[in-house]
């Protein structure tokens, strides 16, 4: 009897120590987990047309040719990138392992159908990245058919034809205006929803969407995180306090813009890191064509002059974020300078202000807008005399309005492709813009983010993206 009491005793006891080794293991995919916060808005996911943070859960659960990375891009649905010498066509040899999250394969076809059907149907602003190729302008508007769009396929390749050369195009195609499409999408919950990316919806409510690894992606095999915990909070700084709380991994961009009146705060935090990204701030004047003065190139210029991007980056963003273009704090002599021709350009064209104030226009509870429109604005009443009043209230017509953009390769001049198609305007160099200057170009953002040590693999794209496929959680 005492034998088999012992013998049941070590049963038990190695039962016992297999069931603990079992649970280790399932502890250690449970601990796979990221936790962020995003604005507790509406969210579509629709590649087609999406705004602000929506980007940050598109480039989790979609993916397109390739991802963005400093100094060129890392192919990821492709194998292979081919393009002629002129840089007008281009080769992209897709891989032979892509599928939907429904196990659907896809194909160059696949890429080919998406990218029309977005021709056809986006509103976004976006679209303007697609009317380099061949045909597509004029398919959008609807004066030409598809067959005439510069896109074929040839086997599992898609051949694009371009109407001039772009020799970064592969830093394009990694934008959501150009990730693969299910049509069917635009009807389904957004739990249903078809994608190709390293992650899936899992489940969403008011207060949070979960996103879950998906198993048809084409490199699961290594992608650590089982789930991405993202809680909705409206307050930013209410978000932001869940930070120290340790109750989320990652506090910043592209999830959450960080609250101006945290940024004194965030850099005493050894969590803290800083990226730079091709955002680029401006000042657009809308109704420049109603308002002769304004719509002088050389008013303009002095208005630039005057600015002060350098103590924008330092102080107000506190990060060093650079001035797009080389412009140094503006001396005395600078400003008086420019005081002087300002009055010349007014006196020769019998121009005098209207008694009612110009609108400065910035979104509503957006501090770092605001802070950043009036640094220009209040040297433009101070040197020049302007009556400008900053504002939110966009009811009366807006003069002149803070504006960032996001131009997705690493190249800065094509920010033209988007100012050209905004602005109307025909800019191809840094030269022609500083010459005619369609808006005033304020500095390129550099995002700053708080992460916690246990994370590991984050790093933020030139285009402000991360890409949660690549964490690593220790």
């Amino acid at each position: 009897m005492k034998i088999l009491k012992l013998l049941s005793i070590f049963i038990l006891s190695f039962v016992l120590f297999a069931c603990g080794g079992e649970k280790t293991e399932e502890t250690e995919k449970v601990e796979q987990i990221f936790y962020t916060v995003m604005p507790r808005q509406e969210y579509k996911l629709d590649p087609q047309s999406y705004s602000g943070n929506e980007r940050a859960l598109l480039t989790q659960i979609f993916e397109g040719l390739t991802e963005l990375k400093t100094d060129g891009v890392r192919l990821v649905s492709v194998l292979n990138i081919e393009h002629t010498e002129d840089y007008k066509e281009w080769v992209f040899t897709l891989r032979d392992d892509l599928k939907w999250s429904n196990g659907e394969k896809i194909t160059a076809n696949t890429y080919l159908d998406s990218w029309l059907n977005t021709l056809e149907n986006s509103k976004s602003d976006e679209i303007y990245r697609m009317f380099v190729i061949k045909g597509a302008k004029d398919f959008y508007n609807k004066k030409l058919g598809k067959n005439s769009v510069g896109i074929k396929v040839q086997d599992n390749k898609l051949i694009v034809d371009l109407n001039t050369p772009i020799k970064n195009f592969d830093e394009w195609v990694s934008n959501p205006i150009f990730y693969p499409i299910r049509k069917e999408n635009i009807n389904l919950t957004l739990d249903k929803k078809i994608v190709n990316g390293a992650f899936k919806v899992s489940s969403f409510s008011d207060d949070e969407i979960i996103l879950e690894r998906n198993e048809n992606y084409w490199d699961n095999i290594n992608t650590k995180l089982k789930e991405i915990n993202i809680s909705f909070v409206e307050d930013g700084i209410m978000a932001y306090e869940m930070f120290p709380r340790n109750e989320i991994d990652y506090f910043g961009e592209p999830f959450y813009s960080m609250p101006f009146d945290r940024l004194n705060q965030v850099n005493t935090l050894p969590e803290k890191l800083v990226f730079p990204t091709t955002r680029y701030w401006y000042i657009s004047i809308p109704n420049e064509n109603k308002e002769k003065l304004f719509n002088n190139s050389e008013v303009r210029k002095l208005m630039y002059a005057v600015s002060d991007p350098e103590f924008m980056g330092k102080v107000i963003l506190e990060n060093n974020s650079p001035a797009i273009f080389s412009h140094p704090h503006p001396s005395s002599d600078v400003l008086n300078k420019a005081k002087e021709n300002f009055e010349k350009i007014k006196e020769k064209s019998n121009f005098t202000f209207s008694e009612t104030p110009y609108i400065a226009y910035f979104k509503n509870n957006n501090l770092l807008e605001k802070k950043l429109l009036l640094s220009t604005v209040k040297e433009w009443i101070g040197q020049f005399k302007i009556p400008i009043r900053v504002t939110s209230n966009s009811d009366t017509g807006v003069t002149f309005k803070i504006e960032k953009y996001l131009v997705g390769t690493n190249n800065m001049n094509d920010l033209y492709y988007y100012i050209n198609y905004k602005y109307s305007s025909n800019i191809k160099s840094d030269e022609e813009f500083l010459n005619n200057l369609p808006v005033i170009p304020l500095l390129q953002e550099y995002d700053t983010i708080l992460i916690h040590s246990n994370v590991r693999g984050a790093n933020l794209s030139p285009s402000g993206d991360i890409y949660l496929k690549y964490i690593n959680m220790q």
